[in-house]
């Protein structure tokens, strides 16, 4: 049985309902005990920034629903490199986020019995 579980979120908020799915999956495992990390790469990285207005497109806030992880220690990863390529600078990103690099995104893919990707 698995231990871990590494959710990957790869698509970019609001539009469609991938990512803040990822990040409810993410939510419910950590609450049930599950050693749980959030890693948002490629599109998914639009989930970090901080100007996110959910309430214009009437749906719920991925803002939001990253934060909760917060509360059971549910790290979030954001890679660099994918912030980069789409000219986001760190300082747009929203707090509590923990930007790596490329080869730490593939060192996390080690330390988790199972990945999921959204």
């Amino acid at each position: 049985m698995a231990s871990s579980t590494l959710v990957l979120i790869t698509k970019s908020p609001y539009g469609l309902e991938e990512a803040f799915a990822g990040l409810r999956l993410a939510l419910a495992m950590g609450v049930n005990g599950m050693k749980t990390s959030v890693l948002m790469l490629d599109d998914g990285v639009y989930n970090a920034l901080a100007t996110q207005k959910s309430d214009v497109v009437k749906m719920p806030s991925n803002m939001e629903a990253t934060k909760e992880l917060y509360d059971f220690d549910i790290p979030v990863y954001v890679v660099k490199e994918d912030l980069e390529a789409r000219g986001i600078p760190e300082s747009k990103l929203f707090e509590g986020l923990k930007v790596v690099p490329a080869s730490a995104a593939r060192q996390l893919l080690s330390e988790h019995d199972v990945t999921t990707t959204f």
